[in-house]
């Protein structure tokens, strides 16, 4: 009898219940969706998640930690603010670009949750503060190190990058007009306006 690889196995869970997610929408789809979407029974995918709130969170998981790790990649190299900032900026984009799935999906649950009167504030940020972080850092060293204006404020850059990054989960998840060429152009020329 064939091993199972149950890591694979998880994998196969997430990427066929994202793919459910994004077309049916979140709160449509149910456990037993999930398992025939991954050709396993109910009893079986109980072993893997406990309900699929489980396995919506290891797919955010899987798509903020290559973010995560990206930025902290990229505060590590031996490069210039500006170049960081673009190779983060860059790389980020990229993610959430081979991620559209993903996106639409937490934009449906976002969406769902404030429907329901809550504020999901508290759930994105828990998710987004490591970027923050990053975009706060590089720009702190970039304005220590001379490679940005004096008068850049870290916080309030680092605030600005990310709205770049809201403004392109909207466009991909929302209205389908996201093109990774205009977005990475329009990070370049807001890293540029810091230049000292």
């Amino acid at each position: 009898m064939p091993r199972i690889d149950h890591e694979k196995r998880r994998r196969r869970i997430v990427a066929e219940s994202v793919r459910l997610f994004a077309t049916l929408g979140y709160s449509k789809v149910n456990f037993g969706m999930i398992a025939q979407a991954s050709g396993l029974s109910r009893t079986i995918l109980y072993t893997y998640f406990k309900d699929k709130r489980a396995i919506f969170n290891e797919a955010i998981d899987l798509v903020t930690g290559k973010i995560r790790s990206t930025c902290d990649m990229c505060a590590a190299m031996n490069a210039n603010a500006e170049e960081k900032l673009r190779r983060v900026c860059l790389t980020v984009f990229s993610v959430l670009f081979d991620n559209r799935d993903y996106v639409c999906v937490i934009a449906d649950f976002l969406t769902n949750l404030r429907r329901k009167g809550a504020t999901p504030v508290d759930k994105v940020r828990a998710h987004t503060e490591g970027l923050l972080r990053a975009f706060q850092r590089i720009v702190t060293e970039g304005v220590s190190r001379g490679d940005f204006r004096a008068d850049v404020d870290p916080r309030r850059a680092a605030d600005i990058l990310y709205s770049q990054y809201e403004a392109l989960a909207l466009r991909i998840a929302v209205t389908g007009t996201a093109d990774i060429s205009s977005s990475v152009a329009a990070m370049d020329e807001l890293v540029r306006a810091f230049r000292a």
